[in-house]
């Protein structure tokens, strides 16, 4: 009796993967499975009559205004943020299907789109979210952001959610750990030259546009709240000084947190060390970090364009403070909040009813409610920076507003 090569339902299995991918009901022969898996389109999953009316309409809203102020020194990206996926909330899974196929079709529309970003915040990470149920979350959003995001360079990094922290009681105290979160979303960082293949945080040089762009990660080791190592202050400080020595170069900053912002107990772990850091490269000082002084003199020529964040779910825009226990010192470098693409929150952090974090307001006096089967369903951001005119012009999809933000003459 010939030996039996295979499991009848091991077959079965990969039939079932194939029509779920394509879309059909074939019954597939074994030897038909190869060349079907061979023709099955590996992008574009999107099926345009699948996209309804109103994202299509909202998408060429968008890139009108885009194209109407773009020029050849523009530097453009999408920017979303915070999509707290929920699979079994019909609502969420909706709206952020939505923003990934709006995406999808800015990147048809818009010529000179130069970098995508997701600025952390995947899973709703809730008390009650399971490990697997998390998984899920990484995997149907990373989906999405492969078709919003596809051909188009990418920087991704995790939110105080992500490493499923709050829900130690429901998971046996365990959590995601760096290595896993990094799977799912630093990896996706390609072509960026990598502070921590753990932590997945990076920059990136974009020398036609004499552009360096950091991604920071504000949440290391999966915490659920601002969590920033010395070793990725110190790495962030060298580079900034590297770039810093370029003359006629820009700097873009992206990040979970606003980067004078803090949840940690332990505030010397916390991102507004980061802001510290900028605040000493703009006034061409210096900071030592374990042992090692890292001097921004005559190595702050790059300008820092604006320092771009997710968590606060709104459009707030303001200076940057320079927390210490002294007090805050404002300096001329922006923080430019990111809409969350999640269906709830309304784009809005908590209630907008006082300080949120070292004395400082970041909240806004009006928020956005969502609204079901509209495009305002979601949110997120188009950026174009036109350093030649000093201003950042940002383009809502969705519920919200668009900004015109002046960029300070300093903050070099």
């Amino acid at each position: 009796m010939a030996k039996k090569l295979y499991e009848e339902a091991d077959v079965q299995a990969v039939a079932a993967a194939i029509r779920l991918r394509n879309g059909s009901s074939t019954t597939y022969k074994l030897s038909q499975m190869a060349s079907a898996i061979e023709s099955m389109k590996t992008g574009d999953k999107y099926v345009q009559t699948d996209v309804p009316e109103y994202v299509r309409t909202e998408a060429l809203a968008v890139a009108k205004k885009v194209s109407a102020v773009q020029t050849s020194g523009s530097i453009t990206f999408i920017a979303a943020s915070d999509a707290h996926h929920h699979s079994d909330d019909e609502y969420i899974v909706d709206g952020n299907l939505h923003a990934g196929m709006a995406m999808k079709a800015l990147s048809y529309i818009l010529p000179g789109i130069d970098f995508c970003c997701f600025l952390g915040d995947y899973s709703i990470g809730s008390e009650t979210t399971t490990l697997a149920q998390g998984r899920q979350h990484f995997a149907e959003i990373n989906a999405i952001l492969k078709e919003g995001f596809g051909g188009i360079p990418q920087f991704r990094t995790p939110g105080d959610r992500d490493g499923l922290r709050r829900a130690l009681e429901t998971n046996d105290n365990t959590w995601l750990q760096p290595k896993e979160i990094y799977t799912y979303v630093g990896r996706y960082n390609e072509g960026a030259t990598y502070g921590s293949t753990t932590e997945g945080y990076c920059y990136r040089d974009f020398d036609e546009k004499k552009l360096r762009v950091f991604c920071l990660s504000t949440a290391e080791i999966g915490m659920n709240w601002d969590n920033v190592s010395l070793t990725q202050r110190l790495w962030f400080a060298r580079a900034l000084k590297a770039v810093g020595a370029k003359a006629g170069w820009g700097i873009v900053i992206l990040s979970h947190y606003p980067l004078d912002f803090t949840e940690n107990l332990d505030k010397n772990s916390s991102a507004k060390t980061l802001g510290n850091i900028l605040k000493q490269y703009v006034d061409g000082g210096s900071v030592t970090l374990s042992g090692m002084t890292v001097s921004f003199k005559d190595s702050n020529s790059a300008k820092i364009y604006a320092a771009f964040h997710g968590h606060t779910h709104n459009f707030a825009v303001a200076k940057l403070s320079d927390v210490q226990d002294s007090g805050n010192t404002e300096f001329d470098v922006l923080r430019v909040a990111t809409p969350n693409m999640c269906y709830f929150y309304n784009n809005e952090l908590g209630a907008n009813e006082g300080a949120d974090s070292n004395g400082i307001e970041y909240g806004e006096t009006t928020t956005y409610a969502k609204t079901h089967d509209t495009a305002d369903d979601t949110s997120f951001v188009v950026n174009v920076i036109n350093p030649s005119e000093g201003k950042i012009h940002s383009f809502c999809y969705g519920a919200g507003y668009d900004r015109e933000i002046t960029i300070p003459s300093s903050g070099e």
